[in-house]
């Protein structure tokens, strides 16, 4: 645990998941991997979890931010914190598989040239389906989660390079996080990996998929429901902050008539006329408001 070299610095960002910290601790601490730190960032929880993760998991490295900072913020305040050469990045409401960390590990070990490690994401409350198995991005510039809610029926059992990991469930290297850079604080919440995974992918690293390595999710744990307002919200946002970013103009031209394809299909979906205003609002606002911040940003470098 004092060994700096192969250390893994394990973060945790957790808003009011008192009900899922013991679960997802007792079996990180059941590991087969055994060289790894703990680091749980807690966004101003008002339900008690402090208080458990000091009278029951003392040993855990706990920092307490005094308001709901957003998922990117408290994860780059945890990672600075890491003092190990591995990064690994869960959600709260998830489990791993005894043998997940040593596996991501040794994929880190074994490929020099990766700088990410992308696992097996399978439904908590179903483990036959499938949460992910790694990040993709489609024609339409829409981030997705490969294979995210089929059947796995071994269609995702072999390695294979992928855009990114899920920030749910990912190995870094430290080094790599050092020269792109941490998540972008401005995302606060969602696709803000798929921001990382971008820019570590324009930077050369590649990201593997190891299906050995098998973590339960049970998705939205934090913010409720995959369609309430705040995550449709900040997802459209950032979907849009995505491309500004990082998707080259040639290529967002090239795009276009799938961006508005998807555009069209994603919100003539829509069951509840608030989700589609909604919607709307946060894709036509997204990009305005993000140049924006990153304007001031420049002007004042």
């Amino acid at each position: 645990m004092n060994n700096k070299t192969d250390l893994v610095s394990i973060v945790i960002p957790n808003w009011n998941g008192k009900k899922f910290l013991s679960p997802c601790l007792d079996s990180l601490l059941g590991q087969t991997y055994k060289t790894f730190e703990i680091i749980v960032v807690d966004n101003g929880s008002q339900d008690g979890s402090i208080d458990l993760l000091k009278a029951h998991y003392p040993d855990i490295k706990l920092l307490a931010l005094n308001h709901n900072t957003g998922f990117s913020f408290a994860v780059n305040r945890g990672i600075e914190a890491g003092t190990g050469e591995y990064i690994a990045l869960i959600n709260n409401d998830t489990k791993v598989h005894e043998l997940w960390l040593e596996k991501m590990v040794s994929a880190l070990q074994n490929h020099a040239h990766i700088g990410s490690v992308a696992c097996k994401m399978l439904s908590l409350s179903d483990p036959t389906i499938l949460d992910g198995a790694g990040d993709g991005l489609r024609r339409g510039c829409l981030p997705a989660r490969v294979g995210h809610g089929e059947k796995d029926i071994g269609q995702f059992s072999n390695e294979r390079y992928v855009l990114g990991a899920c920030g749910g469930a990912a190995l870094y290297r430290k080094s790599m996080l050092n020269e792109i850079g941490l998540f972008d604080e401005d995302f606060f919440a969602y696709l803000e990996d798929v921001d990382l995974d971008l820019r570590a992918q324009s930077a050369g690293y590649q990201c593997l998929y190891v299906p050995e390595a098998i973590i339960y999710h049970l998705g939205c744990g934090t913010t409720g429901s995959g369609y309430s307002k705040l995550v449709v919200r900040l997802s459209c946002r950032n979907n849009i902050n995505v491309m500004v970013k990082n998707i080259p103009v040639r290529l967002l031209f090239t795009f276009l008539p799938y961006i508005v394809f998807l555009a069209i299909v994603l919100s003539g979906g829509c069951s509840h006329k608030r989700r589609l205003i909604i919607i709307l609002a946060s894709r036509s606002m997204g990009s305005v408001t993000f140049i924006a911040q990153n304007a001031q940003k420049t002007r004042a470098s």
